[in-house]
């Protein structure tokens, strides 16, 4: 590859093309997939990805899908979803929540490592009573802040605690060892 088509590619990569919300119109197409039309352009089983996620919920989301040749592009990104008219904005939050779908961990009753590289946390969280299971502690338990814990099990769900010195007195005691 020449040193003007890397840097041709460079630019790609750090371009961010902001969407005109007006001309957005994001649809359910018949595999209940969410599909888009765009500037006389149609993209189908489009992506859409939060890419502040545990910050902003509503604010820099990118959209893209697959080409013909199966390789990832991207459209652009929403700056603002408040951008959106009262349908779209509907439909890409429910995508966007069903796919962020995130429990917040409520409290902590036990941590116990089974020594084969396995630590199953018994939790409470806004979705009920879970034991989760992580392997890989530090990948997958870790503080994003100095309050927010963010949680992935081995089945790849996601949990997280916005604060966790909001938690009781015993849950931050278990935690103590372990962030």
């Amino acid at each position: 590859m020449d040193k003007e088509t890397l840097l041709e590619e460079k630019f790609e990569i750090d371009r961010l093309t902001i969407l005109d919300c007006s001309k957005l119109k994001f649809y359910k197409d018949s595999a209940n997939f969410i599909s888009l039309d765009y500037n006389g352009e149609s993209y189908f089983n489009v992506r859409l990805t939060r890419l502040i996620p545990f910050y902003s919920k509503t604010t820099y989301i990118s959209v893209a899908y697959d080409n013909a040749d199966n390789e990832f592009r991207e459209i652009g990104v929403i700056k603002d979803m408040a951008e959106l008219s009262e349908e779209q904005y509907k439909l890409v939050d429910e995508y966007l929540e069903y796919k962020y779908f995130m429990p917040e961990i409520t409290k902590v009753y036990s941590i116990k490592d089974n020594n084969r590289g396995f630590i199953f946390v018994d939790i409470m969280t806004t979705a009920g009573r879970k034991t989760i299971c992580v392997r890989d502690w530090y990948s997958n338990f870790r503080m994003l802040s100095e309050k927010l814990l963010y949680a992935a099990d081995v089945d790849g769900n996601k949990y997280f605690c916005p604060d966790i010195e909001a938690l009781d007195r015993k849950s931050l005691q278990i935690l103590e060892i372990f962030v």
